[in-house]
């Protein structure tokens, strides 16, 4: 059961369980790929006391052999204003609360949970490591959002062992964030996000999607595992991307300038340095396809 599937995450998920599982998609009415079964939901119908939609759910649940919870706003979509912030935060703790309801109510709910979060958990830490064991600190907006989005899953713990996949932004050729990444490149006018130093978590899609299945199926895999690739800094992705491209990286973005566009999500998301490490990943034994920037590269532009 994946809830929140319409994303690349989802996308790459279920392209990843073709053949392995019998994937269903829980949809507020979107459109869902050919082939693939999906079950009407309402996201809200814990906070709204909907006890038929919860009875409902609870049945579509019952025998799963896994949920994977990626439901929520996107964070790129706004500037992370107040109204931006809050519709954030209630996307994912509304979803989580549903999802928890009815699995609850289940006859048989499913065993493995697997809940999406943000390697942005961690905030600016500049040149620090921060692999699994590193403190969240500070009062940033998404790392204040992370511990609000992994806590809506704690409750899951009553029938379910839980995963927290701490993600890395997420590329593949239809991604915003590549796309966006690869426009300046393509003009002719990229280069730096600011001074270029900071680090940037990344993973590719498909490995984001076999690191799912890789913790579902794990029987000892719980807590949180950081779903990122090789610590970079945003000028060495940016250079590898260039040469793929066979274009120059060599005109910044000054960070003025962004913020001025994007407002607080200059600061969150591109200007900020997480130096993210996936050691409980890799102790595992899970191994990425594309784990240097050259690789991603080589991935996705060909």
């Amino acid at each position: 059961m994946i809830a929140g599937a319409g994303g690349v995450v989802g996308r790459a998920l279920l392209a990843a369980a073709e053949g392995r599982y019998a994937s269903v998609v829980l949809t507020r009415g979107g459109t869902t790929p050919q082939g693939i079964d999906s079950v009407r939901w309402t996201p809200s119908a814990a906070h709204d006391g909907d006890e038929a939609e919860l009875d409902h759910l609870a049945k579509v649940l019952g025998g799963a052999s896994a949920i994977v919870n990626l439901a929520g706003s996107s964070i790129a979509d706004g500037r992370l204003d107040a109204k931006h912030l809050e519709r954030l935060e209630d996307s994912r703790v509304k979803a989580a609360a549903t999802l928890v309801a009815a699995g609850v109510r289940a006859a048989a709910p499913p065993p493995v949970w697997f809940q999406a979060s943000g390697a942005d958990i961690y905030g600016d830490r500049g040149e620090a490591k921060l692999d699994e064991r590193a403190a969240i600190v500070g009062d940033a907006p998404l790392t204040q959002l992370g511990r609000v989005w992994e806590g809506s899953a704690e409750p899951a713990s009553a029938f379910a062992r839980v995963v927290v996949g701490r993600l890395g932004a997420v590329l593949a050729p239809e991604a915003q964030a590549w796309r966006k990444l690869l426009l300046p490149i393509r003009l002719f006018v990229g280069g730096p996000f600011g001074s270029g130093r900071q680090y940037f978590p990344w993973i590719a899609a498909d490995d984001a999607a076999r690191a799912i299945l890789f913790l579902i199926e794990r029987q000892d895999a719980s807590g949180p595992y950081n779903l990122s690739a090789q610590p970079t800094r945003q000028i060495e992705l940016t250079r590898a991307a260039a040469k793929r491209l066979r274009r120059p990286a060599l005109i910044p973005a000054p960070a003025f300038a962004l913020r001025l566009v994007l407002g607080r999500v200059a600061d969150t998301l591109l200007l900020s340095s997480k130096r993210v490490v996936p050691r409980r990943l890799r102790e595992a034994g899970f191994r990425f396809d594309a784990w240097t920037p050259e690789q991603l590269a080589e991935k996705l532009i060909g």
